[in-house]
């Protein structure tokens, strides 16, 4: 697109990915600060997933909004609402197991991981790719820390390959699609 219209729209679509990449590292430290969590206070870190709930809820909201902001707020709430709210009642549920001595507290952290992992990866369905890679990574810690006594270097290492080949990726494409 030539002219002032065309370098709007590149400016706009710029500021989307921004707000998007802000937001899924933001979720990515929470996650890792959660599976820290999880590894060192298993106690602790099924009421910190719940908070998480509504946290990624934040997230996905803003997420669509800053990529489609031509879509309408009541349609996206009630999307995001019923998708996060589902998922809340389910980690509500896995602390009733808890309390009622089904699940020890090691267990119901790994079982809230996956839990989220899966609400994540699914949200990211529709909204990001890259938000349902995030959703993949949680649930894929969920299984390491299962098989894994000391998992969290390999989680780390993990994630930072991953982010890695998502920065190159997105470099090596966004210099393919500019014109010279």
């Amino acid at each position: 697109m030539p002219g002032k219209l065309g370098e709007l729209v590149t400016s706009f679509s710029k500021r989307k990915t921004l707000v998007e990449d802000i937001i899924l590292v933001f979720l990515l430290a929470l996650c890792l600060l959660g599976m820290a969590i999880t590894n060192f206070s298993p106690a602790r870190s099924y009421r910190y997933w719940l908070v998480m709930t509504a946290v990624f809820w934040i997230g996905g909201m803003i997420i669509v909004w800053s990529k489609r902001p031509e879509h309408r707020l009541r349609a996206v709430l009630l999307v995001q609402t019923v998708h996060w709210l589902a998922t809340a009642v389910t980690v509500i549920g896995v602390f009733l197991l808890l309390e009622a001595g089904r699940l020890n507290y090691e267990t119901t952290g790994l079982v809230l991981l996956l839990v989220l992992g899966l609400a994540v990866f699914l949200d990211g369905y529709r909204i990001s790719w890259r938000l349902s890679l995030l959703g993949a990574m949680l649930g894929f810690s969920a299984i390491v820390a299962a098989l894994i006594e000391q998992y969290m270097w390999i989680i780390a290492l993990g994630t930072l390959a991953v982010l890695a080949v998502v920065v190159l990726w997105e470099y090596f494409a966004g210099r393919r699609s500019q014109p010279e």
